[in-house]
């Protein structure tokens, strides 16, 4: 690098710092001045000097001499380029951002081989935007600009510039007038156009994050608890939830249906949404809340299954046909076969256990076709996947858990499960257990008790 810098100069450092590899390819394109340089080296060469360059061309032909004074050299003297930090920086943006935008949002699926990769420009697109949602002053959403390939903004569209929002009158449906759209081809002027459509990066997050946040939920049964564990403002459903589970601890149809519905999480979430989108959520009527809670879940089940609908027919669906839905029948099967080894069931057991009915024959045959084919077709697939010795260790592992539960009192076993129901230390769930029955007997005991 040293020999380089005195070949071509004193002003060779300076120049290559401010210039970079511009400074490089301005040189090469200089005819004259590379015969100078060249020039410089022999003469020096004949003199003792530049002996790290003699020996590197030493070894070249006089045309791998010429190409390393034309551009070889910059090879020695630049440090190979970085990899780019931003994706912008590839070709053929190589740095202009809002073409990379533009394009990105344009689609692009065409340019990408590995489905990961292009996910991943997009997730690090949506992680750069955020979550705009509202305007935050006016409390009213954010619209798709006018031009749809557009980009989300990198700030919040104007308010009293060429965009104004109305609210259309007996709804909370908001729309904006942007007064810069598409240029009339007969009047000439810019025409006002009406967007409705949320921003494109709005829909992408919060389809995301509903799709990990979502679980599916029997929403018949959550309207008919709902006001009973509706939260108040500042409150979560979580709060509520565990709450109403201690008052009602003694049993009932609603410990039962808030056992079983178990997903407040998704709840929560639900919740957030709303208190997001709609200003003053917490201050409208119980009644009114938890009728909205309870159709936004509705909305999620929908997607949720949409979105499996959409994965599964990529997966393996056939056209016309859409996706042959498998895993109920298999996951009989398979519970067929877990009822045959790890319980002991007979196959008369086994039919009735799952809702088989035996055949006709079966009082002189002994014999049940369905059932027993059920639990072969369960036994190869749980073989598939865990292998032979994988199967038979993990019936083992069954029947032991079997049998520690079976050693278990009602009370430790009411334990576990609530530990596991609502994901708490299975020793905070104890001591509740046993204060709650501590308490009901303490009520039984009490002059006048039924």
């Amino acid at each position: 690098m040293e020999e380089i810098k005195g070949l071509f100069g004193p002003a060779f450092g300076p120049a290559l710092e401010a210039y970079g590899r511009s400074f490089a390819e301005r040189i090469s394109e200089d005819e004259g001045f590379r015969a100078e340089v060249k020039e410089r080296f022999e003469r020096g060469r004949a003199l003792g000097g530049f002996p790290e360059l003699s020996a590197l061309l030493a070894g070249m032909s006089a045309e791998g001499q010429e190409e390393f004074f034309e551009t070889g050299w910059t090879r020695v003297a630049l440090p190979p380029p970085g990899p780019p930090k931003d994706p912008w920086d590839r070709a053929p943006w190589d740095g202009d951002v809002e073409a990379y935008r533009e394009n990105l949002y344009a689609g692009m699926a065409f340019a990408f081989s590995d489905l990961r990769a292009f996910a991943r420009e997009w997730l690090e697109e949506l992680s750069r935007v955020g979550y705009y949602g509202m305007e935050e002053s006016l409390g009213l959403p954010l619209k798709q600009q006018a031009d749809d390939l557009s980009p989300a903004p990198t700030e919040s569209l104007p308010i009293y510039g060429a965009a104004y929002p109305v609210r259309l009158g007996g709804s909370r449906q908001t729309i904006w007038l942007n007064l810069n759209g598409p240029r009339s081809e007969e009047g000439g002027y810019r025409e006002i156009v009406v967007s409705e459509a949320p921003l494109r990066t709005d829909e992408a997050i919060f389809a995301a994050v509903t799709a990990l946040e979502g679980r599916p939920l029997d929403v018949a049964r959550l309207r008919k608890i709902l006001p009973e564990i509706f939260p108040s403002y500042g409150e979560s459903v979580w709060d509520r939830w565990t709450r109403a589970l201690d008052e009602r601890r003694s049993g009932g149809e609603l410990v039962e249906d808030l056992e079983d519905l178990r997903y407040h999480q998704t709840l929560d979430y639900v919740l957030l949404l709303l208190r997001y989108h709609r200003p003053g959520f917490d201050e409208q009527p119980l009644e009114e809340k938890a009728a909205l809670l309870g159709e936004t879940c509705a909305y999620v089940n929908e997607f949720l299954d949409s979105l499996r609908k959409l994965m599964a027919f990529v997966e393996y669906g056939v056209p016309g046909r859409g996706t042959v839905p498998v895993a109920r029948s298999v996951g009989r099967d398979v519970k067929a076969a877990v009822l045959k080894d790890v319980e002991g069931l007979t196959y008369r057991e086994i039919g009735k256990r799952l809702g088989v009915s035996p055949p006709r024959d079966f009082s002189y045959k002994g014999d049940h076709p369905t059932v027993r084919k059920m639990v072969g077709r369960g036994r190869r697939f749980l073989k598939m996947g865990l292998g032979e010795e994988g199967w038979q260790g993990q019936v083992e592992a069954m029947k032991e858990e079997a049998k520690r539960r079976r050693g278990m009192s009602e009370v430790e076993r009411e334990a576990e499960d609530l530990a596991e129901a609502f994901g708490i230390p299975y020793e905070e769930a104890l001591k509740h257990v046993e204060e709650e029955r501590e308490q009901n007997r303490e009520r039984k005991e009490e002059p006048g008790s039924a």
